[in-house]
């Protein structure tokens, strides 16, 4: 039998209390209590994330832009796929 078997064999021999209307509240309020006291460690964390991930995606998007080919568009003026200058065949 290993220590955890023993230990549930303990806990299940334990009477219940005949009153179980507290239950819920005791819980909620435990919840509470330890949500409090995460949540303070947890907001820094977040911030910093936040942080990192705006500054990546900037340096992302600075080198993205600046490596950019302009579009090509049939539409454009100097376009090597416009109608015009497919249509005149080279000359």
């Amino acid at each position: 039998m290993s220590d955890l078997d023993r230990l549930l064999a303990t806990w299940s021999a334990r009477p219940a209390p005949a009153d179980l209307s507290q239950l819920e509240p005791q819980v909620w309020a435990r919840v509470g209590t330890s949500d409090r006291s995460s949540a303070r460690g947890v907001l820094g964390f977040r911030v910093a994330l936040v942080a990192s991930v705006m500054a990546l995606g900037v340096i992302a998007g600075g080198a993205a832009s600046a490596t950019a080919e302009p579009e090509v568009s049939p539409f454009a003026t100097h376009s090597a796929y416009a109608p015009s200058t497919l249509l005149e065949g080279g000359k």
